[in-house]
């Protein structure tokens, strides 16, 4: 009769076995937290995760918040080498990316990533998306294929009673700083009449600049003395450099521009380069269109070696030679 058995316990030894193989070479990335349960002025303290059978050098995310619930602070990796890269953030998002030099299996804690509790509220962390860089055979950066996300979501649950004071737990590994934009202070109701009537002088006055602007540059537009190329760092094309060989230099999403963009935050024709009086401009054509964090809007902005500018919600690129 023990015979009998012996056939059917190897063969659910041998699926066991195979069905392990199989969710440790799977890659896939989730969020977790120790706590959901906060008081106002404390630190929550998230972990992103992955597991990958295939070595990466790099790996970025997205996560949502709400603002006027919590704060971002900080991440940080502990993986040897793994290097953050700062980008500009938005309200609302914290935008991570890290790189490195050496592939590696990772296999658990990819970063931890801090926020701070600003009242009483319950809200919920989103990891938006994610992804783990590979190297491609050319040589540039390439999100790896096949990545799934499995816990997305964290809910908090923040007191309104403030928390005493207590020095923050240092942070291991690589720091990246997840600063949320500067907000200005709301302008007060006396003051809104005023800016109504101001406002309109300035559409006709800026509308009058503009035309001048784009009248002048149309006249004197001429090509630097000195080369120039956009190194993109973040979204479609992460790792190229593009060199400016002729002006103007159209970017966006539409394949006939000069740089081509496949992204949904990136409308067709996006942003456009042009030079005059021996400098580089970038103009805004309609999608959102970043310099170091700052919106272009009407104008176009002079660009300097080492400008970041960022198109959308994550395409990313540096100006430079």
């Amino acid at each position: 009769m023990k015979r009998v058995y012996v056939p059917f316990i190897a063969i659910v030894l041998a699926f066991v076995f195979a069905f392990n193989v199989h969710a440790q070479t799977s890659e896939s990335i989730w969020l977790t937290a120790s706590t959901t349960a906060y008081k106002t002025g404390e630190t929550v303290s998230v972990t992103l995760n992955a597991i990958s059978a295939t070595p990466i050098q790099g790996f970025t995310f997205q996560i949502r918040y709400d603002p006027d619930c919590l704060r971002p602070i900080n991440a940080a990796s502990s993986i040897p080498g793994m290097n953050g890269l700062p980008l500009p953030q938005l309200s609302g998002q914290v935008d991570g990316s890290y790189a490195s030099t050496t592939p590696q299996i990772v296999n658990g804690l990819l970063a931890e990533i801090r926020f701070v509790t600003l009242g009483g509220c319950q809200t919920d962390l989103m990891l938006e998306s994610a992804a783990l860089a590979i190297r491609s055979a050319e040589g540039f950066a390439a999100p790896l294929a096949g990545v799934t996300i499995g816990e997305r979501n964290i809910n908090l649950n923040i007191d309104k009673e403030v928390a005493e004071s207590l020095p923050a737990q240092p942070l291991s590994g690589s720091i990246l700083p997840l600063d949320p934009p500067s907000t200005s202070q709301g302008v007060p109701g006396w003051a809104l009449g005023l800016l109504a009537t101001l406002v309109v002088a300035g559409i006709i006055f800026g509308a009058f600049k503009l035309f001048r602007t784009r009248s002048g540059v149309t006249q004197k537009m001429s090509p630097p003395s000195r080369s120039a190329a956009l190194h993109i760092k973040h979204g479609p094309q992460a790792g190229k450099s593009i060199v400016i060989n002729k002006l103007p230099f159209l970017i966006g999403r539409d394949p006939l521009n000069d740089i081509c963009l496949n992204d949904p935050h990136v409308i067709s024709q996006h942003a456009r380069i042009f030079a005059t009086n021996n400098d580089y401009y970038l103009m805004d054509l309609g999608g959102e269109t970043f310099v170091n964090g700052q919106a272009i809007r009407k104008s176009p902005a002079i660009l300097k070696p080492g400008d970041v500018v960022r198109l959308g919600k994550s395409a990313l690129f540096v100006f430079g030679s």
